[in-house]
């Protein structure tokens, strides 16, 4: 307490006393025991009046122990399991669990990680990818405002994801420690590490392969790479590797005889003391189409989106794109192209839209700053723009309520904004929007893209250009561009689509590769064409070769129902979506292809975890030394447990304590003064 405010409690304890006093023995009236006790609660009520308005308080100072903080993350993959750790892995969390000195030093948080990184709850040893990076990464986020340390649990084996050795680069000022899980021996290994192809191929054309195949050892080692469709060898080449060159990739091409779904089986041969022929041989699957369709662009300017919208199409191998501008076109070629996009449509567009209109065929529209608006609104009724030359900057919004199609959950608000009219947009009310303008943060009614369905055709339009920046977002985001170009397939999928729409569809990929997740989604609408988010769908999936049988309703998310399937054996499947209000149902099938990528290892990466905790300050050992790891961990003078002091002003008394004393002191004083006849 400052000096200051003591000699001030001082002072109005005198002030109180004298004022008391004064009061009651300058001209005393009743007996003295009467005004002494009529005197304590005057000077009573009057010191707890001044002592509320001085407000005096004290520095009150605490201590807390803060803990360096260690995040133990254990691989929860089926790698694990298949190396035969299961249990020493939990014989190891334990005995950071239970150790007394560990926990006394460390704030442990526990998690578990496979695809990607959670919250620990049980290991099951059952996650079918991992991503040693993604789980480092997701680990940085989280401590990313506190020091912190990363311990790891693991075989070092990842399948997806990119390299952690690099991803460590980006906490170097946090040592890294990693424990071993498996045999750190090094043995010869030949492996099929990665088979490129096309998801697409055509009937009697030829579609390439790639594949790269590797070896760990220190011998010449000569042997054959082979591709085999039903026992029946198509391919075959003689390699020679070394520990000077322990790496080759090899390029074929195979021709496609047949329609449907095609596996194929390539392998490298075995050495005789091989211990893991797990991933000497690896599964591919292609699908076989008679047929590719064809998109015409047709503009009236040359544009960044034109480029970015040819290598959308075109990454569904399903599509060729040419480009032409609108006074290259002739009507008569028209019929050639499965679809028409009109890019910033001017006059010049006159003829083709004519043409369009004869023949009542699907498009795409992008109307944005550059296109002739009062002809637009001439030539066509689907839309109508505002006739001005002013533009503006909108962000795209979902509209929840769009059912033409199913779209992936993807983040249009996090989307760069286009350049669209400035102005209300008017639809015809066939149209159905899919993303709405959004203005400096406000959500409008106004359409930025829509699909329409009119006079037996397809169109979607767009009114804004710069989507080429939408691609490079997408890009950022997940290091992908496939988000971005799954998007415009579905655009191009509902546009060139002749098919009248069913009241239930099933969105399924033609194969899947093992140990993948797979979902299966539907849409079912009402007589109206709208989505019906109240309906009952029920998913039935069969193996007729061996009599699998799997039962489960499917799960509303957004605008489409959901079912994610089950670990499924390698084999062609078949499937059953029914309503069950209306008894609408629709078929599917597709083919899992064999290839669990979790056991093309026998031991532990021991190599690269020693290479990423040296580079950090940290220390990698194996399962059975984690004691010197624990010892490590509690020597080292870096993660020493620190004090932290807090100091606040608390106040010296209470404000509800002084309040009732003066009221009670107050109080008590005028009934005794009313009692005794003094008022």
């Amino acid at each position: 307490m400052a000096a200051s405010t003591l000699f001030f409690i001082i002072l109005f304890g005198v002030i109180a006393l004298g004022a008391a006093v004064f009061f009651y023995f300058y001209k005393p009236q009743g007996s003295l025991r009467l005004r002494i006790i009529l005197a304590g609660l005057r000077f009573l009520a009057l010191f707890a009046l001044l002592i509320l308005l001085l407000n005096p308080s004290l520095k009150k100072a605490t201590y807390t122990t803060l803990k360096p903080k260690l995040a133990l993350a254990v691989d929860n993959s089926a790698s694990i399991a298949h190396l035969g750790y299961g249990d020493s892995v939990n014989d190891v969390l334990r005995k950071f669990q239970n150790s007394d000195d560990l926990n006394a030093r460390f704030d442990i948080d526990y998690y578990a990680f496979g695809s990607s990184l959670k919250s620990f709850d049980s290991l099951t040893f059952q996650e079918k990818q991992t991503d040693i990076s993604k789980a480092l990464s997701s680990i940085y986020s989280i401590y990313k405002k506190d020091d912190f340390t990363p311990l790891l649990i693991t075989d070092g084996n990842a399948n997806l994801g990119s390299n952690y050795t690099y991803t460590v680069q980006d906490a170097k000022q946090s040592p890294h420690y990693f424990v071993a899980v498996g045999d750190t021996t090094s043995y010869e290994d030949l492996s099929v590490d990665r088979v490129n192809v096309n998801k697409y191929g055509y009937l009697r054309n030829r579609f390439p392969v790639e594949i790269m195949v590797s070896y760990a050892g220190e011998e010449d080692v000569s042997t054959t790479v082979s591709i085999q469709k039903n026992g029946t060898t198509l391919y075959k080449e003689a390699i020679s590797l070394s520990s000077a060159e322990p790496a080759q990739r090899l390029n074929t091409f195979i021709e496609a005889s047949s329609i449907g779904t095609e596996t194929y089986d390539v392998r490298i041969g075995e050495l005789p003391e091989e211990k893991n022929t797990a991933n000497n041989s690896k599964r591919f699957g292609i699908e076989i189409i008679d047929q590719r369709s064809k998109i015409l662009i047709t503009y009236s300017i040359l544009h960044p989106d034109l480029g970015t919208l040819k290598k959308a199409f075109e990454s569904n191998q399903l599509r060729t794109v040419t480009l032409k501008k609108s006074t290259e076109v002739t009507a008569e070629e028209l019929n050639d192209y499965n679809l028409i996009v009109l890019f910033e449509p001017q006059r010049s567009f006159t003829n083709l839209y004519t043409a369009l209109n004869n023949l009542n065929k699907n498009r795409i529209t992008i109307a944005g700053p550059v296109a002739d608006r009062r002809f637009l609104n001439q030539v066509q009724d689907v839309f109508k723009l505002p006739l001005n030359n002013q533009t503006e900057a909108v962000q795209a919004i979902y509209n929840l309520s769009f059912s033409s199609f199913q779209l992936d959950d993807t983040e249009f608000s996090n989307f760069p904004p286009l350049e669209v009219a400035f102005g209300e947009i008017d639809l015809n009310a066939s149209a159905d929007v899919i993303l709405n303008q959004r203005i400096t943060g406000i959500e409008t009614s106004n359409p930025l893209l829509a699909a329409v369905e009119t006079n037996g055709r397809r169109e979607v339009v767009l009114f804004g250009t710069g989507i080429f920046k939408w691609r490079s977002q997408s890009y950022l985001d997940t290091r992908s561009f496939e988000t971005f170009d799954n998007f415009i397939e579905k655009l191009a999928q509902f546009s060139a689509a002749d098919t009248r729409r069913n009241r239930l569809q099933s969105e399924h990929e033609r194969f899947y590769y093992g140990g993948s997740g797979i979902a299966i989604r539907a849409q079912f609408f009402d007589k109206n064409y709208v989505f019906d988010s109240g309906a009952r769908l029920q998913f039935e999936l069969n193996n007729t070769s061996n009599g699998f049988l799997y039962q489960s309703p499917m799960v509303l998310s957004r605008t489409n129902y959901t079912v994610n399937l089950p670990n499924l054996e390698p084999g062609s499947y078949t499937f059953q979506i029914q309503e069950m209000g209306s008894n609408l149902s629709t078929t599917g099938s597709f083919t899992v292809i064999e290839y669990n990528i979790e056991n093309q290892v026998i031991q532990a990466d021991y190599t690269k975890m020693k290479s990423a905790s040296q580079s950090t300050g940290g220390m990698a050992v194996t399962i059975n030394t984690v004691d010197l790891l624990i010892d490590q961990l509690l020597s080292d003078k870096r993660y020493t447990p620190i004090q932290r002091e807090t100091v606040e002003n608390v106040p010296l008394i209470q404000f509800w304590w002084l309040l009732l004393v003066i009221a009670l002191a107050a109080a008590t004083e005028w009934f005794i003064r009313k009692y005794n006849g003094l008022i």
